[in-house]
């Protein structure tokens, strides 16, 4: 040990080893006299081939900070704890560090698990060289062995973290996005917008370069994949058509850096059920300049949007007819008021009799012949961009914007053919009705489009009266 500066070498504060590794160099080459190229291959075939190897290596000395790492009073303690790891199951890290000194490298860098003598786990950070003089006989290589418990436990924690969190998270590098943009403003690009528009393959190109690191089972839950082969084989179905425009907002976001972002998107699972999440990404702050790591939370209100549907159908449809109701039809003309509409139309009608039949009959029947009606009104209206509503009694209205004369001609000839197939399904309760429309005329306001084809309406239905009593 002349040739080695004991005094630094002992008084290391980082647990350094001095072995002699010749003997498996001797066990490589008659390795390679037996035919074997790919070490790596032919270790992984059966890791057990490398137990010779493992006995050969023999320990030269140790310093004291690896007596004090490994809890043991001098050498020999080691010597015999490490005999015993050396029974078990051979890990890939030591198959890796051999492959390492098979293709020569100059230094070996890889972290593993040790055992103190105590029996105590520590986790480590192996480094090895050969020392200067030794390269071709591997006489000499000198080992340090850093613990690197804490952080490995930490990371751990971390990972379990991520993997048993009640919310679902996805982590994925966008690196090569930062690496794209960096680019474009080299360039001279300070428009992302108008960049994307003269270049409809960017968003595309920026999606693909996006690494996945990893899933956690919420989200697998989430999405109904069993695994996450499944989930990555059916990105493109839980994205659905959706995501181009989700992805968009990501990168103005990315692109004004906003390293927080929050959205609601519209996914659908692996079976094809529609979700609603509220998606919530952050780059974690150590990455910040390279975007290499970027977490993605969802959270499912799809309950939620359901229920909010549910209550919105509610508030703006009428409950016997399932037509639009009245607070609709005023929103609706709300709407059209602040809307540059070249002609809106309108139909109102009232059903005739209708109070008598209540009085004669029961409001049942009446309630039946409401439905039959605002089913007539629903059918006719089918694939065009009209709106009927009941506003309430016996009264009704379809709104017709960007209609004309025509128009309303067309679609009372269809709303009377149904009438007449009704009342043939139906003879003793036949649906009458008054009729009253209008189409706008120049510089008239919707109200008095509506009050012009109201009292129209209300004309026809007196004349119905009249000449039921004539009769």
């Amino acid at each position: 040990m002349g040739e080695v500066d004991l005094s630094i070498f002992n008084l290391s504060p980082m647990a350094m080893w001095i072995q002699d590794f010749s003997a498996v160099k001797k066990t490589f080459q008659q390795w390679l006299d037996d035919g074997v190229e790919d070490l790596e291959q032919y270790l992984l075939e059966d890791p057990e081939r490398l137990q010779p190897c493992l006995v050969m290596i023999r320990t030269i000395r140790v310093n004291q900070s690896t007596l004090d790492m490994y809890e043991a009073s001098n050498l020999d303690e080691i010597l015999h704890s490490f005999a015993n790891l050396h029974s078990e199951k051979i890990s890939i890290e030591k198959v890796n560090f051999f492959v390492s000194l098979w293709n020569k490298k100059t230094q070996y860098i890889c972290p593993s698990v040790n055992y103190t003598c105590k029996g105590k786990q520590i986790d480590i950070q192996l480094k090895a060289s050969f020392m200067p003089g030794y390269e071709d006989s591997w006489e000499r290589l000198l080992l340090t062995t850093e613990n690197i418990s804490d952080y490995q436990n930490a990371r751990r924690f971390a990972e379990t973290l991520f993997l048993h969190s009640p919310t679902a998270l996805w982590v994925r590098d966008y690196s090569q996005i930062k690496v794209i943009f960096d680019q474009l403003r080299q360039q001279g690009v300070n428009d992302l917008i108008r960049h994307m528009t003269k270049h409809p393959e960017f968003v595309k190109k920026c999606f693909e370069s996006v690494k996945n690191i990893g899933v956690n089972q919420a989200l697998l839950d989430l999405f109904k994949a069993g695994n996450r082969q499944l989930f990555f084989d059916n990105l493109w179905q839980i994205l659905r058509e959706s995501s181009q425009q989700n992805f968009y907002a990501q990168l103005l976001a990315l692109w004004n850096d906003e390293h927080q972002q929050s959205r609601e998107c519209e996914y659908q699972t692996v079976h094809g059920d529609i979700l609603n999440i509220r998606e919530q990404l952050v780059i974690f702050p150590n990455s910040h300049n390279n975007w290499d790591t970027v977490q993605i939370a969802f959270t499912d209100f799809s309950e939620r949007k359901k229920l909010e549907n549910h209550l919105l159908h509610i508030s703006r449809h009428d409950h016997l007819t399932q037509l639009y109701n009245r607070t609709f039809f005023n929103d609706e003309i709300l709407n059209l008021q602040t809307t540059a509409t070249h002609s809106i139309s309108c139909i109102f009608f009232d059903i005739n009799g209708l109070k008598e039949i209540n009085d004669l009959y029961g409001h049942d029947q009446g309630d039946q012949i409401l439905r039959r009606f605002g089913k007539i009104l629903k059918t006719s209206i089918t694939q065009t961009h009209y709106s009927a509503s009941r506003l309430g009694g016996d009264e009704f209205v379809i709104l017709m914007p960007k209609a004309k004369q025509i128009h309303i001609n067309r679609l009372l000839d269809k709303i009377r053919y149904e009438l007449e197939v009704d009342q043939i399904k139906h003879p003793d309760f036949p649906i009458h009705v008054a009729i009253g429309y209008a189409t706008t005329q120049s510089n008239e306001t919707i109200e008095a489009l509506l009050k012009r084809a109201d009292e129209i309406m209300y004309s026809n239905k007196q004349a119905f009266y009249n000449s039921s009593l004539k009769d």
